[in-house]
């Protein structure tokens, strides 16, 4: 039974799935590739590349973008999880929000939060 009623979204995945791989591969058949020198260069927005691509990368900003990557996916988790239960089950997302703000607060009082 539980078969017959996803069979929609099982086409729709296997239709989708099957128009993706046409349009990557057909294309193939029929065209042989022609590099050029021109197609093969770096593009940077018109412009001739400068320099090489092989840079090291300061990681000073590092701890930022791991804790908006964090406290992202606590949102991401916090806002369904309260339309859908309502106050009935608030004890594990405070929970969750005060492991979050206890690792901000280590991490200020180790000094990674210090701006440059």
């Amino acid at each position: 039974m539980a078969f017959v009623e996803n069979i929609a979204i099982l086409m729709f995945l296997f239709l989708g799935g099957a128009l993706g791989f046409a349009a990557e591969f057909i294309p193939r058949l029929f065209t042989k590739p022609r590099p050029t020198p021109e197609k093969l260069a770096p593009f940077e927005s018109g412009e001739d590349p400068v320099g090489t691509a092989r840079i090291r990368f300061r990681i000073q900003y590092y701890i930022y973008a791991v804790a908006f990557v964090a406290f992202d996916i606590v949102v991401a988790l916090a806002i369904p999880w309260a339309v859908g239960w309502g106050y009935v089950y608030w004890t594990p997302i405070i929970l969750l929000l005060a492991v979050m703000l206890a690792v901000v607060g280590y991490y200020s009082a180790k000094g990674d939060l210090e701006w440059i």
